[in-house]
C-alpha cells in the first residue's frame, strides 16, 4: 500500500517538474525577440526519500534543480543606427542605477535629455569617458574635455617638390610679426604667394574656440636641398598696430628645412609660434607647428595629412563608436572629439548571474567578482556598432523539447490515474 502510495508523490514531483521545465520552454519562445536574450534551460535530478536502510531504494520523482541560462554568442543583426551596440565576443555592458550596477548583453542604447547615453529604461551606460577618473562614469555626449580646445600641438606631413624653382631667401617679403607694428611697405598675402612654392592652410582655435587660419608658406631656398618655411595669420586676428585688416603678420619661421640625398630631412623641423589673440583670447597662447614628416622628392608638393589637438567650442552633431569601444563626436564646427570608451564587464561564472528582468543581470555568489576592462583588451570581444546582438533561441530546438516534455507530463498524469483506480479497487475488497 505505501509503494502505491509512494507512486502518486513521485507523479506529482513529475509533474512539477515537468510543468516547471515547460514554463522555462514558454519563456525561451516568449523571447525569441527580445535583443541579447539568451535561452535557459531546465536542469532535472531525482528525488530519493527513505529505503535507503533496508537497501530497497524506491525513488520519489523528479525535480528541477537549476534553471541554467546558455551563454552562447548570439547572431549579430545590421540595424545602421550608431548607439546600436553589439558584443562581439566575451563580455556584458555595465549600465547603473544610481549606484546599483547591472548588466546586459542588450546594447539599444540612446542619449537622454541631457545627453548621457542610457539604456530604453534609462539606466546610464558606464565606460571610461576622455576626461574622466580612470573608473566607470555615466558617459555624457555634450561633454568633451574642454582641456582640448585651444590648439597647442600642430602635426603636417606631406612632400615638397625637389624639382621646383629656387629662390634667394634674401627675396622673400619682409612682413611685420604679429607683436610688432607696421614696416615701410606692407606685402600682401599675394605677394608671399607669388614668392613661395607652396603654401598649407592650417585651422587653429584660441583659447575661447575661436577659429582661425594659419597660412604656412614654403620657399625653395637656392641653397642645396633647403627650403624655408613662414607661418601667417590675418592681421586682425591678433594685435595688429596700425597694419590694415586682411594684412599678413608673421607668426613665427622654421629653421632651413634640409633634406638629405634620399629625400628625407636630416633633422627635427618645426616651428613655435606665440600669437596674441585679439578679441579676449589668451594672449599668450603658443602652437608648435611640427613638419618633420615631409619628404622632398621630385613629385608635385601637397599635403598628405594635418592633425591637430584643438577642437574649438561646438555641438555634437554625430557619434561613431569604434570596435575598441571609443565614443568619437563630430562636431557641428567640422571638428572630431574622443568622449570616452565604453566599459565592458566579464565574469568567472557567467551562468551564475542572475537575471533582473528588462535585459539585465545581477552579479551574485556564483558569478564571481567583476571584471572590468575596454573593448578589445585582454579576454574582451569587440564592439560592433549598428548591430544587435539577437536572442539565442532556437524555436525549432524549443518546440521538439517542448513535445517532449508534454509526454512526460501526460504519462505523470496517467500515473496519478492508475493509481487512483488501484485505491478504488482496493477500497472495493472492504
Amino acid at each position: 500500500m505505501s509503494s502505491i502510495v509512494n507512486g502518486l508523490f513521485s507523479a506529482r514531483s513529475g509533474i512539477s517538474s515537468h510543468g516547471t521545465a515547460i514554463a522555462v520552454i514558454g519563456d525561451n519562445i516568449s523571447n525569441a525577440s527580445t535583443i541579447g536574450y539568451k535561452n535557459s534551460v531546465a536542469q532535472f535530478a531525482d528525488l530519493v526519500a527513505g529505503g535507503q536502510a533496508t537497501g530497497r531504494i524506491v525513488g520519489s520523482g523528479s525535480t528541477v534543480n537549476a534553471i541554467d541560462s546558455i551563454f552562447k554568442q548570439g547572431t549579430l543583426e545590421f540595424t545602421s543606427r550608431p548607439l546600436d551596440l553589439a558584443v562581439d565576443g566575451n563580455g556584458f555592458f555595465v549600465v547603473a542605477k544610481g549606484e546599483q550596477r547591472f548588466y546586459t548583453r542588450a546594447g539599444n542604447f540612446k542619449v537622454d535629455t541631457a545627453g548621457y547615453i542610457v539604456t530604453q529604461d534609462g539606466l546610464a551606460v558606464l565606460g571610461y569617458p576622455s576626461d574622466g577618473t580612470g573608473a566607470l562614469q555615466p558617459l555624457n555626449t555634450n561633454t568633451i574635455s574642454q582641456s582640448s580646445v585651444m590648439t597647442t600641438q600642430v602635426s603636417i606631413s606631406g612632400n615638397l617638390d625637389a624639382s621646383s624653382a629656387t629662390i634667394d631667401p634674401a627675396t622673400i617679403p619682409t612682413v611685420p610679426t604679429a607683436a610688432s607694428g607696421s614696416v615701410a611697405t606692407t606685402p600682401t598675402f599675394r605677394d608671399i604667394n607669388d614668392r613661395a612654392q607652396f603654401s598649407t592652410v592650417v585651422n587653429v582655435f584660441d583659447s575661447l574656440g575661436g577659429k582661425h587660419e594659419v597660412n604656412i608658406f614654403y620657399f625653395h631656398s637656392n641653397t642645396s636641398n633647403t627650403w624655408q618655411a613662414r607661418a601667417y595669420v590675418k592681421s586682425e586676428d591678433v594685435n595688429a598696430g596700425g597694419t590694415p585688416a586682411g594684412y599678413p603678420r608673421l607668426i613665427g619661421s622654421a629653421a632651413n628645412l634640409t633634406f638629405g640625398p634620399d629625400g628625407k630631412l636630416t633633422g627635427p623641423a618645426s616651428i613655435t609660434a606665440t600669437l596674441p589673440w585679439s578679441g579676449g583670447a589668451d594672449d599668450t597662447q603658443s602652437i608648435a607647428f611640427n613638419l618633420s614628416n615631409f619628404t622632398q622628392y621630385s613629385a608635385g608638393s601637397n599635403v598628405l595629412s594635418i592633425t591637430q589637438d584643438g577642437q574649438g567650442v561646438g555641438s555634437v552633431s554625430s557619434l561613431s563608436i569604434g570596435g575598441d569601444g571609443k565614443i568619437s563626436a563630430l562636431l557641428d564646427n567640422g571638428q572630431s572629439a574622443v568622449i570616452g570608451t565604453i566599459g565592458l564587464a566579464n565574469f568567472a561564472n557567467a551562468e551564475g548571474l542572475t537575471r533582473s528582468g528588462s535585459n539585465l543581470l545581477q552579479q551574485s555568489n556564483e558569478s564571481g567578482e567583476p571584471v572590468v576592462g575596454q573593448p578589445k583588451n585582454g579576454t574582451f570581444g569587440a564592439v560592433t556598432s549598428g548591430s544587435l546582438e539577437l536572442s539565442t533561441v532556437d524555436i525549432a530546438n524549443e518546440f521538439v523539447k517542448l513535445i517532449t516534455l508534454q509526454r512526460g507530463f501526460q504519462a505523470n498524469s496517467r500515473i496519478i490515474t492508475t493509481i487512483n483506480q488501484l485505491l478504488n479497487d482496493i477500497i472495493q475488497l472492504a
